[in-house]
Formats: structure tokens, C-alpha cells, sequence
């Protein structure tokens, strides 16, 4: 549906191809940032909530007996052991089908998953942290024509600049516009957030 658009636009004269502008905008997801951590983090949060269930079970059971003013307590301490047991079963079903992620770069480093959303990442905006995706946009600079777009769930944009270029291209050789149009004197303009040593000028 995309390439079929870009073709419409393309047909309409809508596309300058001259000069591509690429920049990003951090999204959050359906996802709890609190649900986030490395596979260390993770099983030490998932022995807290057992040291938790364990008590709510001690104090279910003292209050077992009592008189009847106790029941409100004891249901109210029953159903915070069965949510804690919840959690405390998602987290060790995670940990048992999942490798840790690691992130980009040079020298791979772990990065926090999320046992709910585990493509998306905890990130650092203007209004605060959130668990998201940066999605990444190219423009045409003519009709300001959507190009390419992609989410990433990283917040650090200098790994988005080849796959979004390489989708360009995909995307201008699929429907017969160019598939060589970067190859040729196209200007693209990006922030230094997407500066990319890795990337060889003449790839460009």
C-alpha cells in the first residue's frame, strides 16, 4: 500500500528527488516502562516478588481462625498473593523463552528488555522517560511526500540512517522510479543524532 501511494505520487509529479530530510520522534508503546530491566535486573525483581508472596502466605495463614472482622484482610491479602504470584509467573515465563537483547553499536552492550513489549525500549524524551519506539521518518522536500518510515526500539537514531536509506532505495526500485536514486546527486539532510562513521560516503 505504501510503494502503491509513492507510485500515485510520483505519476502526479509530486516527488522532487532531490533532497531527502530524515528525522525521528520518540512514541510511547503499549507497554509499562516498570516492566524493563536486563535479565539481571529482572530476576533480582523476581525474587523481591517471591520474598512478597511468601509474606502475603504467612500472613494469610495467621489470620486463618480469627474472628470475622479479619475476613475483609484476609481476602484483600489473598488476592494481593495471587497478583503477585501472577507477575512473578510472567517474568519467570520471559526469562525462560527469551535471550537477552543487546544493543547497537561497535561493542554490543545488554539493553533493558520489557516482558510485555520487548521491541519496544525505555527512552529519554523532553517530557520524561517513556517505553516506546523512535520512529523515523524520510521526506521528499518537494511536496513533503512521506518516503520511508520506520519504528526502531532504540532511542539512539545512529543506527536508523542505513536502514532507512536502504529502504529508500527499495522502496524507488520496486515501483520502477530508481532503484539507483541515492547514487545519484541526491542531498540528504539529517541531524548529528544519525551520524554514522560506519557508513561509507559512497554507500550513501
Amino acid at each position: 500500500m505504501f510503494e502503491q501511494v509513492l507510485l500515485v505520487c510520483d505519476q502526479q509529479g509530486l516527488l522532487g528527488n532531490e533532497l531527502f530530510a530524515i528525522d525521528g520522534c520518540k512514541m510511547p508503546s503499549n507497554a509499562s516502562k516498570e516492566h524493563s530491566g536486563t535479565f539481571k535486573e529482572l530476576e533480582q525483581k523476581q525474587k523481591k516478588i517471591h520474598k512478597k508472596i511468601k509474606h502475603c502466605l504467612k500472613e494469610h495463614k495467621r489470620l486463618d481462625g480469627r474472628k470475622p472482622k479479619e475476613k475483609e484482610r484476609k481476602q484483600a491479602v489473598a488476592k494481593a498473593a495471587d497478583t503477585l504470584q501472577k507477575h512473578f509467573d510472567k517474568i519467570d515465563q520471559f526469562l525462560k523463552n527469551h535471550s537477552p537483547r543487546m544493543g547497537q553499536g561497535k561493542n554490543p552492550k545488554e539493553v533493558k528488555s520489557n516482558i510485555t513489549d520487548n521491541e519496544s525500549a525505555k527512552m529519554t524524551t523532553s517530557k520524561g522517560t517513556i517505553q516506546g519506539y523512535n520512529g523515523v521518518a524520510a521526506v521528499d522536500r518537494k511536496h513533503q511526500i512521506v518516503v520511508e518510515a520506520q519504528a526502531f526500539g532504540e532511542g539512539q537514531e545512529h543506527h536508523t540512517l542505513k536502514p532507512i536509506l536502504d529502504g529508500i532505495s527499495c522502496h524507488y526500485q520496486n515501483i520502477g522510479i530508481d532503484g539507483a536514486i541515492l547514487e545519484k546527486q541526491v542531498i540528504i539532510t539529517a541531524d548529528t543524532g544519525f551520524s554514522n562513521d560506519a557508513i561509507n560516503p559512497a554507500d550513501k
